[in-house]
């Protein structure tokens, strides 16, 4: 048993679950073990094409670790190939890998595998004309999106739930409603969310950049084309557990000076580090077989417009994320 599973294990043991939240024991084997079969660090890179440094784009890796023939009722995918990486990308290798590891029984049909495919401008025999896929389309555009792209997504496939958690706008400007308050740092480290998130979570961080540059970034959801406005900083991770008020997160960790000795790893912060937290517990992954009603074109319009077009709010993401309360 490799180092991340057995502290995680270890981890695990130790905690009650409450009443309220389920948990698919499994799964969450599961996606810690695909965690475990990816290689250290691989490079972080986001941009478009290849440079001297890293010969193949994220996109290309991605492209390169899925592999599906026309005749196949799987793909196959290899981590060792899905290098460089972001943090987007890192998850939802690992959500990929972790649903094929899971499903040993073919649950997953062929149709809702090739939609689970990423559509990355490469064409290919199931991508003959080469498309792409912007955020909010199709399964890997769901994915990247700004804001809670795989909360959504699992919302919409009806394979789990979500929680939640604000700590409030610090700005003026940034606050949704006239009475909200900013939460102190004990009021945030003891909320709630904490305690009920377990390690295998998805987990979408929305950073705290107050007092580090001045900026609200932690209080947006998404980005708009106001130039002066504060805009979403965030980081798509998977829970690795708390050790106090320390999250331990995997993903992949960047940008850096020195991007090709980063990468997929393990990340730590504090609470404090984070202004907005969207867990993701996936309780049914045989529903991902609904992913065959989510064509590689289809358009999730609340995240596509988070690109670069508008900002949301708490309201309206809960309602996204099916979220009651």
């Amino acid at each position: 048993m490799k180092k991340y599973i057995l502290a995680l294990v270890l981890i695990a043991i130790s905690i009650n679950l409450s009443a309220r939240d389920k948990f698919n024991a499994s799964w969450q084997h599961a996606i810690l073990a695909a965690v475990d079969s990816f290689p250290e660090r691989g490079g972080y890179y986001t941009g478009g094409r290849p440079n001297a440094v890293f010969g193949k784009t994220t996109m290309q890796g991605l492209h390169d670790a899925f592999k599906m023939g026309e005749s196949d009722k799987r793909p196959q995918f290899d981590p060792q190939q899905a290098q460089p990486s972001f943090c987007s990308s890192a998850t939802y290798a690992v959500l990929v890998k972790a649903l094929l590891l899971w499903d040993t029984r073919g649950v997953i049909g062929r149709e809702a595998w090739v939609n689970m495919k990423p559509y990355v401008g490469i064409k290919d025999a199931l991508n003959p004309d080469g498309i792409g896929q912007d955020d909010g389309v199709g399964v890997w555009g769901r994915a990247n999106a700004n804001g809670p792209g795989l909360g959504v997504l699992i919302a919409e496939l009806g394979a789990g739930y979500n929680f939640t958690a604000y700590r409030g706008a610090k700005s003026q400007r940034n606050k949704e409603t006239p009475g909200e308050v900013y939460m102190s740092d004990e009021q945030w480290c003891l909320q709630d969310v904490w305690s009920r998130a377990r390690p295998g979570d998805l987990m979408k961080i929305f950073w705290n950049r107050n007092e580090s540059r001045g900026r609200d970034s932690g209080a947006i959801i998404g980005c708009n084309d106001d130039k002066d406005a504060d805009q979403e900083a965030g980081h798509s991770v998977i829970f690795m557990g708390c050790e106090g008020d320390t999250v331990a997160y995997w993903s992949s960790n960047g940008p850096g000076k020195n991007p090709e000795t980063l990468g997929y790893g393990m990340g730590r912060c504090h609470k404090t580090a984070i202004q907005r937290v969207v867990f993701t517990r996936i309780t049914h992954p045989e529903k991902f077989n609904n992913a065959r009603s989510i064509s590689p074109t289809s358009v999730n319009q609340y995240l596509y417009d988070l690109n670069g077009r508008r900002h949301s709010n708490t309201k309206e993401l809960k309602k996204q994320l099916k979220i009651k309360k």
